[in-house]
Formats: C-alpha cells, sequence, structure tokens
C-alpha cells in the first residue's frame, strides 16, 4: 500500500514538473529605453536588437546576447577590415619585389649598370628625335618662305602648300611631345632606380 501511494506521489511530482515548461525556460533580462533593467519570459519586440542576459531558474546566468551592432558601427568594421585587407595586400606585394630585386642584382653596381643603360636607351631617343625635327623645321621655313613669296606677290599660298606647313607643324609639335615623354622617363627612372639602391643596401644589411 505505501509503495502504490509513493509511486503515485513520485508520477504527480514528474507530471507537475512538466506542466511547468515556463520555468524551464529561464528569465530573460534586458534594458529599456530608460535605462530600466526588466526581466520576463519573454523580450518585448522593440528590445530584440538590445543585450540580453539569460538565466535559468535558479538565478545563473546561463547566456549572454551582445546587442545588435549599429550601421554605423557595421560600416566602420567593413571599413576597418579593407584597410587592412590593403596594408596586408600592399606587404606580400613589397616583399614579393624585395625577392625580386635581390634574385635580380647581386651588387650595387649591377643596379646603376642597368639603369645607365636604360637612361642611355632614352636619351638616344630624345636625340634622334630632336635631329628629326630640325630637318622637319628646315622643310618648314622653306615652306613658310614659298608661302610668303607668294602673299607678296598677291596671290594666296596653293592649298597643298598650306597643307604641308600644316602637317609640318604637326609633326613638329608631335616630335616635341614624345622628347619631353621621354624626358619624363627619365626623371621616373632616376627615381625608380635610387628607390631600388637604397632599398637593396637596406636587405643586404638586414641579412
Amino acid at each position: 500500500m505505501q509503495y502504490r501511494i509513493l509511486s503515485t506521489l513520485s508520477l504527480l511530482m514528474l507530471l507537475a514538473a512538466a506542466a511547468l515548461p515556463a520555468q524551464a525556460a529561464g528569465i530573460k533580462c534586458w534594458t529599456n529605453k530608460d535605462g530600466v533593467r526588466e526581466c520576463g519570459q519573454t523580450i518585448p519586440p522593440e528590445y530584440s536588437q538590445k543585450a540580453v542576459t539569460e538565466m535559468n531558474d535558479q538565478g545563473m546566468v546561463v547566456k549572454k546576447k551582445a546587442r545588435a551592432k549599429t550601421e554605423k558601427e557595421l560600416q566602420e568594421e567593413a571599413k576597418k577590415a579593407a584597410e587592412e585587407k590593403k596594408k596586408k595586400r600592399q606587404a606580400e606585394e613589397r616583399a614579393k619585389q624585395d625577392r625580386i630585386l635581390l634574385y635580380t642584382f647581386s651588387s650595387v653596381d649591377d643596379i646603376k649598370m642597368v639603369r645607365d643603360e636604360q637612361l642611355a636607351a632614352l636619351e638616344s631617343n630624345i636625340k634622334v628625335t630632336q635631329k628629326r625635327n630640325e630637318k622637319i623645321q628646315g622643310d618648314l621655313d622653306n615652306r613658310i618662305k614659298a608661302a610668303a613669296a607668294a602673299e607678296r606677290a598677291g596671290r594666296e599660298p596653293s592649298a597643298s602648300l598650306q597643307k604641308e606647313i600644316k602637317s609640318l607643324k604637326d609633326q613638329i609639335k608631335s616630335n616635341n611631345k614624345f622628347i619631353q615623354e621621354k624626358r619624363d622617363q627619365m626623371k621616373q627612372t632616376k627615381k625608380e632606380y635610387s628607390d631600388k639602391i637604397e632599398r637593396f643596401k637596406e636587405l643586404k644589411g638586414k641579412s
């Protein structure tokens, strides 16, 4: 008889525990818009993105959820991540260029020799183009004289003569642009190889 009573009580206790799911769910706490801490079984929708602390029925913290990040915070994180990625890519590229530099040259004199060869080639291009311009300028002067003579004689220079004058002027202008580009390349080459020499010295000093 006593065994039956105990079994019945045990069964009733199990049924009672099963009938209280809300307690098993635990208590959730958040901070409302006034900065006041509130707790309950369910989080109000307007606070669902806020930081939440969940406790069991014994008052022990079992879970913490951080608040959702703002749009500004997400943008700042994305910007920071992009900057870090850029720095990493630059560092990798620098390391690659360093390996190429050390593999290509064995001394500072080697670097200077290649630099001087490139500068000499550019200088040669400039001189050839300047010589070409001198010839074109001579042809242009002769045609300008012919046009002036025609005007003094009361005649308009022929269309072909005027066309030749324009063509020669355009050639000189184009050649001058080419010469300036080569001079700019010479400046860039000097700067580039100056940097190579300094970097080469640094790398050799570290090794």
